[in-house]
């Protein structure tokens, strides 16, 4: 009787659904490259491997292999933007954060959202994405909207979609312009939609909360609001004014997500030892309520600071605003226990003399979404 033999090159044939539950355990950057290895495998990770569950796994178990903070370094040749990952080293005095370089680009305004950083220069204004955990960047189409705009960037929970909006600074034309970009459109375009609401210049850092972006403007009145742009409906909803007492420190403030509500965070106005967080309780009748940290920014210099706030710890970061020095001093309070810690950003790379400025990422994630 004939023996069969096994043709030379023949694999094991492994279920469909068991390969689904083997690439699902595994780590999100390496999910990410077996993307490439063949048609085949794209295939299965893109139509069968839920890409926001990855993000919702980083979420409830954060990955030291998602960025912690970004780094805007100004160099003789421009700027500089790369990142860092959560690399530490425990000491008495400091906790140590090992400074990673992933990409070089000129940028000067960044904004985080669910794993993704998009950045624009001032100078050129285009839109860039980066992917950190695939390390991919792509560059948006230009709008067409003059030089001078604004970038929100935020995420459409009920779509699971993210969306990046363009506004012109005010100008001489009776309608202020916006557009909007929604990532994975097979359009790949710009949409026309109505600014509706009063014209105004925004400034400062922006922050997405539940698909609502807030931020900064200054009205033609010249007072200060806040303004959210609604990311499902694509609507300029609400003008916040700010309490008077706010308003007298507005500059040294931050815009961040406390705890699901929009919160701002200041020096007192009667010091700057005392650390103020303001949060917007109710929208509809513009009610705040305010909580007093004292003597947390005590010994800190009094240059204006950057704040966030760590999701899902709710300890407050706190950062130098300007540029300064690598290797200065960061600093974690953590209200429930008032206790504040400090950390220091270093590099192989750059000296104690080379200027950066610090953006925390408060809800660091992995996301293996292609961009474009």
């Amino acid at each position: 009787m004939a023996r069969k033999r096994k043709r030379s090159g023949e694999g094991i044939n492994i279920p469909l659904d068991l390969t689904v539950e083997i690439l699902h355990r595994l780590p999100a950057k390496y999910l990410a490259r077996t993307r490439y290895v063949s048609k085949q495998w794209r295939t299965i990770i893109d139509d069968y491997i839920v890409k926001n569950s990855v993000v919702t796994r980083s979420l409830s178990q954060p990955s030291p292999d998602a960025p912690h903070f970004i780094l805007d370094t100004l160099l003789d040749g421009g700027v500089v933007f790369s990142y860092t990952y959560s690399r530490q080293i425990r000491s008495e005095r400091n906790q140590i954060v090992e400074k990673m370089f992933a990409m070089t680009a000129t940028a000067r305004e960044f904004q985080y959202v669910r794993g993704l950083i998009g950045f624009w220069s001032c100078t050129r204004g285009q839109f860039t994405l980066h992917n950190p955990t695939t390390r991919r960047s792509v560059p948006l189409p230009d709008t067409g909207i003059p030089p001078r705009r604004f970038y929100l960037f935020g995420y459409d929970p009920l779509r699971n979609q993210y969306k990046v909006a363009c506004i012109a600074r005010p100008t001489s034309e009776p309608e202020q312009s916006c557009k909007v970009f929604t990532l994975g459109d097979l359009g790949k375009e710009w949409r026309n939609i109505k600014c509706c609401i009063e014209r105004h210049s925004p400034f400062g850092t922006a922050v997405c909360i539940g698909g609502t972006i807030y931020y900064t403007a200054t009205a033609e009145n010249q007072r200060n609001v806040i303004i959210s742009f609604n990311v499902v409906s694509e609507m300029f909803s609400h003008v916040f004014q700010v309490p008077e007492k706010l308003n007298g420190r507005y500059g040294k403030s931050s815009l961040v997500n406390y705890l699901g509500k929009l919160g701002c965070i200041c020096y007192n106005y009667l010091n700057n030892e005392d650390m103020d967080v303001w949060v917007m309780e109710n929208a509809e009748k513009q009610e705040w309520s305010k909580i007093t940290h004292m003597a947390v920014l005590q010994g800190i210099p009094s240059s204006m600071c950057r704040f966030g706030v760590t999701h899902p710890g709710g300890e407050i970061v706190i950062v130098p605003y300007f540029y300064y020095y690598l290797g200065s001093e960061g600093y974690y309070y953590n209200p429930n226990i008032n206790s504040r810690r400090s950390f220091v950003i270093q590099s192989p790379r750059l000296g104690g003399t080379d200027l950066v400025r610090i953006w925390p990422v408060t809800d660091p994630v992995e996301n293996i979404m292609s961009l474009m």
